[in-house]
């Protein structure tokens, strides 16, 4: 995976050619966690959709074809929806704050 420059967000897009795109933080922060959010969604109502079909008894091969490749689409999307988030957890400037919710959260959890 290429580095990720500094104080920066990569995008849940890419540019014209494939590329990356990045923004400072707060420039588009509430519309891209809304795209994540969205890629999450369509994700899950593919597989709800996915399993009915692979019950029905009508359903074509081109019809599971064309299916398992829009269940490929949503995995990948969801993965590199993953490696965002990772990229955020991991950026200096977030990583000590989300280490020490982490750490408040296990250690609430462990009390009962």
């Amino acid at each position: 995976m290429p580095e990720v420059p500094l104080n920066v967000r990569r995008l849940p897009w890419t540019g014209p050619n494939g590329e990356p795109e990045y923004a400072a933080p707060g420039e588009v922060d509430s519309f891209a966690d809304r795209e994540e959010a969205h890629t999450i969604s369509m994700a899950r109502e593919d597989a709800r959709y996915a399993l009915a079909m692979v019950d029905r008894s009508d359903a074509s091969h081109e019809d599971l074809r064309k299916l398992v490749r829009t269940l490929v689409d949503g995995v990948v999307c969801v993965a590199r929806v993953a490696e965002l988030r990772e990229e955020r957890l991991n950026d200096p400037s977030y990583g000590p704050a989300v280490r020490a919710l982490e750490g408040a959260l296990r250690k609430a959890l462990r009390q009962p």
